[in-house]
């Protein structure tokens, strides 16, 4: 009986330790951690869903082009300040957050590190705003949108992803979007209010940070040191600082770009195009980023499984994928003209290139993610990112000064295939895509061509947009549905089985 009871002791107290650390700190719920960060990754698309229409609107082209230069101007220089610091210091500073000594030190030299390339980076953002001429027209938005640079440096907000406080990380980000939502519909409201549009989003993706100041005093005491330890910590900064750059160079070039070979209202537009497109894309790759977290269990604890598990993944996606796709391409003028207006239409074109983008984009995305991440060859996703936005920026050079924006639309086309091309090379030693299933791709492209056609008659019958959209999706929803279930797509068939069960339960 005694040596019974030792056991059940025994498994009781490795229950409790791994609810809780060396310090007795309780650990949080991976299950309730991914919820938390599922709802903010959520609030994430939808929060600009709401303002997006309304604020294109409101600023017009014009001011839209405005805003948009300016801040994909110094989204380069809040990069530099950064400094991948924020990747680097979860990933090292959970390892020893049960030794409060090492905590507080670890968090002080980081800390120090970020003060040191914030002031680099705001003092050469003064020097090219004061000496070039091209920005003497958008001062005041670079400047508003740079105190960003400050707000991430004094919040510190990776203290919180160390511990694991994603409840409080996640209730912060709902309360400080609601707040800045009422504050955009209530101060911006003509086209002239573009500054306090730039003050209120810098606010919202940054706001939070202030109450962070006094947050993160519980977890460790951060001050400035001159002990910063370079010689531990800038190596894998300097590496994840370049991804960084390299992925924004590779999003945000083509309207930098765009800025100095045309003008704001083209900025406006094409950066309008590009906002759909994005929002697009981060919805269906919102697939891949639920899946990375069960992926990299199964490898470590069932790599039999790996393959089928990853083939699932692909099939799944392409379902999503494929009628997006089809539909952003021969709806994408109702899309600007329900979300825009009339002022945005001259995007129409840009927006059809763009679709195609999507389709090289999320691939790429689920070859890095699901194969390369997982593991552990960041620095082969690094490579293939630096050629892709050494490939964008050249073909901007050459396209933008004859074809404006539909040049790049079509250099982010040819980017997005350079980058998939690549991943996909690079994943073959640990993924055979040979091996991917045929029949679920093939009943996903016949009810993507039904799209297609069902797009077109909606485009011919209907005048108002609004109809055109609302018919398209109904009627594209259900033929699609229905090809995928004649067809016998594997998950539309379980779907269906499941939908009969619930229904067998509630009858009786």
């Amino acid at each position: 009986m005694k040596k019974r009871a030792k056991q059940i002791s025994k498994i009781k107290n490795s229950k409790i330790n791994i609810l809780e650390g060396t310090s007795g700190m309780k650990q949080k719920s991976l299950g309730l951690n991914a919820v938390l960060n599922g709802i903010k990754q959520c609030c994430s698309i939808i929060f600009p869903l709401i303002t997006f229409p309304y604020i294109s609107r409101v600023l017009g082209n014009d001011g839209y082009g405005k805003y948009s230069f300016s801040y994909s101007v110094t989204n380069y220089f809040i990069l530099l300040a950064a400094l991948g610091i924020y990747t680097y210091a979860i990933r090292e500073g959970a390892k020893v957050r049960d030794d409060q000594k090492e905590v507080d030190k670890f968090c002080s030299q980081v800390f120090s590190i970020n003060v040191c390339s914030a002031a680099v980076s705001l003092l050469l953002l003064s020097i090219m705003v004061f000496c070039l001429p091209k920005f003497s027209g958008y001062k005041a938005y670079i400047f508003i949108q740079s105190t960003a640079i400050i707000m991430a440096v004094l919040g510190t907000d990776w203290v919180n992803g160390i511990f694991e406080d994603y409840f409080y990380i996640t209730v912060r980000y709902i309360a400080v979007q609601c707040v800045c939502l009422i504050a955009m519909f209530v101060f911006v409201r003509k086209p002239e209010d573009i500054i306090p549009y730039c003050i209120i989003s810098v606010l919202a993706t940054n706001g939070g940070n202030l109450i962070n100041v006094f947050y993160v005093r519980k977890y460790a005491k951060i001050r400035f040191t001159f002990d910063m330890d370079f010689k531990r910590h800038l190596a894998p900064l300097l590496i994840l600082f370049v991804n960084s750059i390299a992925i924004s160079i590779y999003v945000n070039s083509d309207i930098t770009m765009l800025g100095f070979f045309e003008s704001d209202a083209q900025v406006g537009v094409y950066s309008f195009a590009s906002k759909i497109y994005n929002l697009l894309k981060q919805l269906i790759n919102a697939v891949i980023v639920v899946s990375v977290p069960r992926i990299a269990y199964i490898i470590k604890n069932k790599p039999l499984e790996y393959k089928t598990f990853l083939n699932r993944i692909f099939s799944a996606l392409n379902i999503a994928l494929l009628p997006i796709v089809v539909g952003m391409f021969f709806m994408s003028d109702s899309m600007i003209l329900i979300a825009g207006g009339e002022q945005y239409i001259a995007g129409d074109a840009a927006l059809k290139v763009l679709s195609v983008a999507t389709l090289f984009a999320i691939y790429a995305s689920l070859f890095t993610n699901c194969v390369l991440i997982v593991n552990r060859q960041e620095k082969l996703c690094l490579k293939a990112t630096v050629i892709s936005a050494i490939v964008n920026v050249g073909l901007n050079f050459v396209l933008m000064p004859t074809l404006g924006m539909i040049g790049a639309a079509i250099t982010t086309v040819i980017a997005e295939l350079v980058n998939c091309v690549m991943q996909m090379h690079f994943s073959k030693p640990f993924f055979d895509w040979r091996t991917l299933e045929l029949k679920p791709i093939v009943s996903c492209i016949c009810g993507s061509a039904f799209i297609g056609i069902i797009c077109l008659l909606c485009n011919s019958f209907f005048h108002s947009s609004l109809m055109k959209m609302a018919c398209a999706v109904a009627f594209s929803a259900l033929v699609y549905v229905m090809t995928l279930i004649v067809m016998r797509n594997p998950y539309a068939v379980a779907a269906v089985d499941v939908i009969k069960k619930k229904m067998r339960k509630s009858n009786g």
